[in-house]
């Protein structure tokens, strides 16, 4: 059971590299697996990279070495986990300098400064955009995790700075673009002029928010060009408040994807923050509903950029009557059914997503949610991470799932068998 559990985890991709090197896999025109040599895929539910086009989505990478083994202490498990990433990337023919987006999950908020020594010893001169969580609990035990989007076009690639906003050398850059994509780092609720916190959390939302929209002018764009927004806030309670005030924010019908996310803990004592993918040509955006869904104040089911589907995250809930069992099993394939309404709105199914996020109640229920998850995927299984979020294990709506899909223009005949 142990066993099992180990090789179910994203994160655990790199117990299985070899001495030299990653190959590069293809699966069909426009996809490509990064894994390891000898990599086996049977029970493993998770690719530990899927290129699509010249993007590299990349699963949550732990501290495990190549021979299972996990260093002693945090600063050289986040070295490994880095290096893990690395490997990936690598396999992709690609480097730090390639990563444009990345999220950091640790298990201990204490572990923050010394993750950040080690990261900015690693990750070189052309940072992405980045995102710090604290949660509850990562599989294994493992205190880091580590996820990332990557380009293969550097040359397009530009940090983005409003005007005044603090620069330095480890200082994350508030967004990347790259190319029609742009990339924020988590937002949160200080002026970032005079590094001052709002005074309760209505405050902090608005300030994280206006952060936002002056990344967003920086770079010539708006509100309306975001596609995909993670509201993650430290404190319980507060849906609501933030809700009706990030509506204000954005256009009825038209909001962006979203999945609002409680953890436990945000750098520098914030109590909200706001993580952001934007797309530069509004024509190419199109909000994705399916018609048991109604319009919403404050989520799209999803939004479609040219070829690529940002779906909010889903739990198991039924449409119009909401969650109506508390069998674990019973919610997951409800979430399933949901996410794919949203595919299937866009033309698409389970073969088309590249990149996946599961929100756990409890860590202990990993093993029983990917049995069930990985039955969905007939093709091939797309980059993933998994963690427990927070410490409300009775909130009936903590299981989660948000995707990230490609439309691909050449499916082989595993993908058409997939199709439904």
């Amino acid at each position: 059971m142990i066993d099992r559990f180990k090789r179910s985890l994203p994160f655990f991709a790199c117990l299985f590299f070899c001495a030299f090197g990653l190959n590069l896999v293809g699966q069909d025109v426009g996809f490509k697996v990064i894994q390891p040599q000898g990599y086996v895929a049977a029970d493993s539910f998770y690719s530990p990279g899927i290129l699509a086009g010249g993007t590299l989505y990349i699963s949550g990478q732990g501290s495990r070495k190549p021979d299972g083994t996990r260093p002693p202490g945090l600063a050289e498990q986040v070295a490994q986990a880095f290096s893990n990433v690395h490997a990936v990337l690598k396999g992709a023919g690609m480097d730090f300098g390639n990563v444009v987006w990345m999220n950091i999950y640790l298990a201990d908020e204490h572990d923050v400064a010394d993750m950040n020594e080690v990261y900015w010893q690693t990750i070189g001169q052309s940072p992405p955009a980045r995102t710090v969580l604290t949660v509850a609990a990562l599989p294994d035990g493992e205190k880091v995790e580590i996820n990332c989007i990557a380009v293969a076009d550097t040359i397009h690639r530009k940090a983005i700075w409003p005007p005044g906003w603090a620069r330095g050398p480890q200082v994350d850059p508030p967004a990347i673009r790259a190319g029609e994509i742009l990339y924020l780092s988590a937002q949160g609720g200080r002026d970032p002029l005079t590094g001052k916190q709002a005074s309760d959390f209505p405050g902090e939302v608005r300030q994280a928010l206006d952060n936002v929209s002056a990344v967003l002018k920086a770079a010539q764009l708006s509100m309306k060009n975001v596609l995909w927004v993670n509201p993650y806030m430290s404190v319980g309670g507060q849906y609501d408040v933030m809700g009706k005030i990030y509506a204000s924010y954005f256009e009825f019908g038209n909001t962006p994807g979203r999945g609002t996310i409680q953890v436990v803990d945000l750098p520098k004592g914030d109590h909200i923050a706001f993580s952001c993918i934007a797309g530069v040509d509004l024509s190419k955006r199109k909000a994705i509903r399916p018609k048991n869904m109604p319009p919403s104040h404050t989520a799209s089911p999803g939004i479609l950029y040219g070829d690529t589907l940002y779906l909010s995250a889903k739990d198991g809930f039924i449409p119009d009557q909401g969650i109506v069992t508390p069998d674990l099993e019973l919610q997951l394939r409800q979430s399933m059914r949901n996410l794919l309404d949203g595919l299937q709105e866009a033309d698409m199914d389970f073969s088309d997503v590249v990149f996946s996020t599961v929100y756990l109640r409890q860590i202990q229920d990993a093993d029983r949610v990917n049995a069930l998850y990985g039955k969905f995927f007939k093709s091939r299984y797309p980059a993933r991470s998994a963690l427990q979020q927070n410490f409300e294990v009775h909130d009936e709506a903590a299981e989660q799932i948000s995707f990230i899909a490609v439309k691909h223009s050449s499916a082989g005949p595993a993908d058409k068998g997939a199709r439904r």
